[in-house]
């Protein structure tokens, strides 16, 4: 009992042949928009890192 090469739908999880990223347009969309939303978050993420780190110097170095 053999089984053909396949990977998984990373949103559903569907079995895919191994030269497809999703099973479906849907899940492409939803695939992207986690994508999107991931960046969005790293992005605000680093932003205000860099605020922190700016005041903290500022308040450091004032006195």
């Amino acid at each position: 009992m053999m089984v053909e090469p396949h990977r998984h739908c990373p949103v559903c999880g569907n079995p895919i042949p191994l030269d497809e990223r999703t099973c479906s347009k849907k899940c492409a969309e939803v695939l992207l928009k986690n994508q999107q939303r991931v960046m969005r978050t790293r992005l605000i993420f680093y932003i205000v890192l860099v605020i922190f780190i700016v005041v903290w110097l500022f308040v450091v170095l004032r006195k």
